[in-house]
């Protein structure tokens, strides 16, 4: 992007309130002369994919404000630089988060026009608008479709990490189920999960959580094998929102997967394709 785009952005930090403490936030607003077409909600991902997908919501927030749409990224409560430990976390406190963020773009010139869910924001911006009346469109980056599988991956990120001490007992999956189970915190990379957080996480499934009827979806997805198609299961939940009667759109991009990638990677294609499909939505009604 040239520079006098990327001062057509101007990132404006502030905090807002909630009923746990301070929400984190900043406002990537246009400015110059742009028609000023609403704005668009980020529901961050999950722990480390949260910090790993940064540059990538910079690259399109800074995209779409040249084209007179505004950007507002959220650090839920508990992550980043919001009120609270990781600990404290809670699915319900972030969807309440959300539902102030949605609110506030609502005072803002166009309104909310969409949210875009990173990884396991997608199923948490599905959650926030079932009792939300107002038209949106929803946009998902590499949802996440089971809650299960997707835990049950992160806690393998510690069996792995601790693979070659020899100071400290194994621990399995099952292990750390049993310590959630008792209602005991486990701590997974740095983060403190409480039992709350992970039933909730563990407990939600794509298919069972059909977005509102006046919902639009864009599902991107990384391209997979020769054939450059989705995943089956994401097809399978995909083929299963239109059949009860949603406007869901699956669109694939070329790119590496930057939310699971320690080293800073950008994936153009997807930031290309997201700014063409929100902005063919026009402004909200």
């Amino acid at each position: 992007m040239h520079l006098l785009e990327a001062n057509r952005c101007k990132p404006r930090p502030f905090f807002l309130p909630s009923s746990l403490g301070r929400i984190f936030c900043v406002f990537h607003e246009p400015v110059g002369e742009v028609n000023r077409l609403g704005n668009l909600l980020v529901v961050p991902g999950f722990n480390e994919e949260m910090n790993r997908c940064r540059s990538m919501v910079t690259l399109l927030a800074r995209e779409l404000a040249v084209k007179g749409v505004g950007t507002l990224v959220i650090d839920l409560y508990g992550t980043g630089e919001s009120d609270g430990e990781y600990g404290d976390a809670r699915w319900d406190a972030w969807l309440e988060d959300i539902g102030q963020a949605m609110a506030w773009l609502d005072g803002q010139t166009g309104g909310c026009l969409a949210l875009l869910g990173i990884r396991l924001g997608f199923p948490l911006a599905v959650a926030a608008m079932a009792n939300d009346q107002r038209e949106r469109a929803l946009i998902g980056w590499q949802p996440v479709i089971d809650g299960k599988s997707y835990f049950t991956q992160f806690m393998r990120m510690k069996i792995a990490a601790n693979m070659d001490r020899t100071d400290i007992p194994r621990e399995s999956t099952g292990d750390m189920r049993a310590r959630l189970d008792s209602g005991n915190s486990i701590e997974i990379a740095g983060y403190e999960i409480h039992p709350e957080l992970a039933m909730a996480i563990e407990s939600f499934r794509l298919a069972e959580s059909i977005p509102p009827e006046y919902a639009r979806v864009a599902w991107f997805e990384k391209e997979a094998g020769a054939e450059r198609t989705l995943s089956p299961a994401s097809t399978k939940v995909i083929d299963g929102w239109c059949l009860a009667g949603r406007a869901a759109q699956a669109i694939s991009f070329e790119g590496p997967a930057f939310w699971a990638l320690h080293e800073r990677f950008l994936a153009p294609d997807l930031v290309n394709k997201t700014s063409e499909w929100l902005l063919q939505l026009g402004p909200r009604r």
